[in-house]
């Protein structure tokens, strides 16, 4: 069932408090600066940023309106009095502001024109931008256009002026005004600009824009995009002083994404990050609507019981108002728990909500969604259509692949429930259409390297700075030991006066506690090499774990694939396939699961890829197997092409040698007949090879895949047909790779 996505609300919250202007503190310095300073032009700036700190309150009183234009007024004076024409230029700017703060709308945009006119007339080109910016935080949505237009403008005119930092931070402020506008194309052309001059300045902020970069991606359905950015925009706030409204909005993104991906662990793990930040910052809107996504997950996760404690902790209670939100996550999660009797309640209240009387901050589908699931659930499948057809009008269903599935869904299990089973199966397979088109093997992969790449860069940087800090600390200890010296050389010059004996003990003593610091620090050093090693080794462990779980899944699309396929022969190439992929699939788990990360027993890949090779096939033959392996280990490189030999030859064995036979054997042997030489048989006691094989052209994918990896294993292949066949490969261990691993690990 589709989350609800609360993003947009909350990056437009952020924003707003991010730009908030200084405190109490700063304002009693600027009144201070203000009474001892002489000079005019520090002056003016000085009343000008005071002005501005009382005109940027949401909420100003009348005798802070007054102070204001008290305030301006002596800039104006000390404008002319010094020709400053930049403050001149602002302090009509900030005419205009006063009278937007009185209600005058029509007098400030006349006011804001004046400014315009007198900035562009004297050239002034970055009070001409900060005009042109100033007039946007006074024009509703309506005028879009124009905003979009004169923060364009803004952006030219600080480039020209070679204000880089302003004209980064209105990149920013035109990218938001795109993405909320829809215009996704133009939002992200912004926000890399944005992006690449705050990279050059070395701006910290650069997450604003990462985060409204990954909600564009993931508004245009670019997941993979929208993930790698958010990734970066995390890293990017957890190593600056960032502002705890982006950093909870980065959670909160990250756990959205991760919800829609099926990762619903993490997504939990980052919505209560989220929710703690925006507690700590006692923003009580965003907390709760974080809070309805996280029960979401939770409810996804069957963690039902926690879900419900995180919804009574909002306090909302059927009634309070027409925020359908909260409500639909109780349909939903009551629904799980088959505790239709409390689901009611709050069904009853989305059905009263509903009909257009819900608040602007809430999410229908989720309501219409929730109200379905009721309906079906209880019986009432045929009442579910009405809502279905609502859900399908909706304009964000329709550009959302995720809500299209569900949607497809819920129409197969209202057609199920009321007996139209024609028309379920069609939207059961558009629904199953639509679910391989959004969770693909290719997209797993790119999401997963992506995980993983965050992951090992942090890593990376955890290893750098343990380094820096054992430097540190070995200067520390060097310093130390230098003090410790000139104590010990101070009181041995004293100990001379005292006697030889005396001067010899302490000689003594001094050398052993030279000694005890030298092994302390070998100790140290012992225990950082053991720690690194052991990171070394989980790595190698999670890398071999990702490839065999990466193989495990292409086993399974295979599987998935062959039951749409008809034809044999490619029924028999995706068998086989999955056969290959099995073969090196066990490599990669025994390392995993193995101490010794650098071979492979092969007697026990033997035994289990025989064991595999036999369930796969059918039993109507009697086939016996004969193993007879010495204990050998190789390291991947070779275990790998020998695997897949092995693979081969026995598979083509149990297929064809016995055609005209009922029962048979093939035997297998490893053996070791030199020192570094080794000899690999597999024989039957089958039809054999046909007469005149080795004369015709091979074109067996089978027989090609053996001599190719043979070639690899630097080894030699031949063929006997006597009494059935027999297949010999001598080829030399790679002794060199396998003891460094060995070396390695222990």
């Amino acid at each position: 069932m589709k989350l609800p996505i609360i993003i947009a609300s909350l990056l437009l919250f952020a924003v707003t408090c991010f730009a908030q202007p200084t405190g109490k503190e700063p304002f009693k310095q600027l009144q201070k600066q203000l009474a001892t300073e002489k000079d005019l032009a520090k002056k003016a700036d000085l009343l000008y940023q005071t002005a501005q700190y009382f005109l940027e309150k949401e909420e100003i009183s009348k005798k802070q309106l007054d102070s204001a234009a008290l305030l301006n007024s002596q800039l104006k004076n000390i404008s002319r009095q010094a020709d400053l024409k930049k403050y001149t230029a602002l302090s009509m700017m900030l005419d205009g502001q006063i009278a937007i703060k009185k209600d005058n709308y029509k007098l400030a945009a006349t006011l804001h024109g004046n400014a315009l006119d007198y900035a562009h007339k004297y050239g002034l080109k970055r009070e001409e931008a900060i005009i042109y910016r100033d007039a946007v935080n006074y024009m509703d949505d309506e005028h879009m256009p124009k905003k979009i237009e004169h923060l364009k403008k803004a952006i030219s005119l600080y480039k020209e002026a070679g204000a880089v930092n302003d004209e980064a931070e209105t990149l920013t402020e035109l990218t938001e005004l795109y993405f909320n506008a829809s215009e996704y194309d133009s939002c992200t052309k912004y926000a890399l600009q944005a992006i690449k001059i705050k990279k050059s300045i070395k701006r910290p902020d650069i997450y604003m824009d990462y985060a409204i970069l990954a909600q564009n991606y993931w508004a245009n359905g670019n997941q993979k995009d929208a993930l790698a950015c958010a990734l970066e925009a995390e890293k990017i706030v957890e190593n600056v002083n960032a502002d705890a409204y982006w950093v909870s909005l980065t959670y909160n993104l990250l756990g959205v994404i991760y919800a829609h991906l099926k990762y619903d662990d993490k997504s939990i793990a980052y919505y209560k990050r989220a929710i703690a930040l925006a507690k700590k910052s006692n923003d009580d809107y965003s907390a709760e609507r974080i809070a309805l996504n996280a029960a979401h997950s939770l409810s996804n996760k069957h963690k039902f019981a926690e879900a419900i404690d995180l919804l009574n902790g909002l306090g909302y209670y059927p009634g309070k108002d027409c925020s359908i939100n909260c409500p639909a996550i109780y349909v939903l999660t009551y629904c799980g728990l088959k505790q239709y009797d409390k689901a009611k309640t709050y069904y009853e209240q989305l059905l009263k909500c509903d009909e257009g009387n819900y608040t602007s901050d809430s999410n229908p589908e989720t309501m219409y969604f929730a109200i379905i699931r009721y309906l079906i659930n209880t019986g009432q499948a045929s009442k579910a259509y009405t809502y279905i057809n609502k859900l399908k009008k909706l304009p964000t269903i329709n550009n959302n692949l995720l809500d299209l599935r569900e949607l497809e869904y819920n129409y197969f299990r209202a057609d199920s429930a009321t007996g139209n089973y024609l028309a379920a199966l069609k939207h059961y397979r558009l629904s199953k259409s639509l679910n391989d088109s959004i969770i693909n093997l290719k997209s797993r992969q790119q999401f997963n390297a992506l995980q993983v790449k965050y992951e090992t860069d942090k890593k990376d940087k955890n290893i750098k700075l343990l380094t820096e800090q054992g430097k540190l600390q070995e200067e520390k200890i060097r310093n130390a030991t230098i003090l410790r010296y000139v104590f010990i050389g101070s009181l041995a010059l004293l100990v001379l006066f005292v006697g030889l004996l005396y001067n010899r003990s302490r000689l003594k003593q001094r050398a052993n506690k030279k000694l005890e610091l030298k092994q302390q620090q070998i100790n140290e050093q012992n225990d950082q090499l053991k720690k690194l090693l052991t990171e070394k080794e989980w790595l190698l462990k999670e890398i071999h774990h990702r490839v065999k779980n990466n193989l495990q899944i292409v086993i399974s699309l295979l599987n998935t694939q062959s039951a749409y396929l008809e034809n044999k022969d490619a029924l028999m190439a995706i068998q086989n396939s999955q056969h290959r992929m099995h073969a090196m699939s066990l490599i990669h788990q025994k390392l995993y699961q193995s101490s010794n990360l650098a071979a492979i027993d092969m007697a026990w890949y033997i035994y289990e890829l025989v064991n595999y090779l036999k369930e796969c096939f059918s039993a109507d033959k009697k086939i016996g197997f004969k193993l007879d392996t010495d204990h050998v280990e190789l390291d991947v490189t070779q275990a790998v092409p020998l695997g897949l030999i092995l693979n081969e030859a026995i598979s083509n064995a149990i297929k064809y040698a016995f055609i005209t036979k009922d029962s048979g054997q093939i035997t297998i042997s490893l053996k070791n007949i030199e020192h570094d030489t080794y000899r690999l048989v597999i024989a039957d006691d089958g039809v054999g090879l046909p007469e005149g094989f080795e004369t015709q052209e091979r074109e067996s994918l089978g027989i090609n895949l053996m001599i190719g990896l043979t070639d690899q294993l630097d080894g030699t292949l031949t063929f006997i047909n006597n009494n059935g066949l027999t297949i010999n490969i001598l080829f030399t261990r790679k002794r060199q790779l396998t003891e460094a691993g060995v070396s390695a690990t222990n």
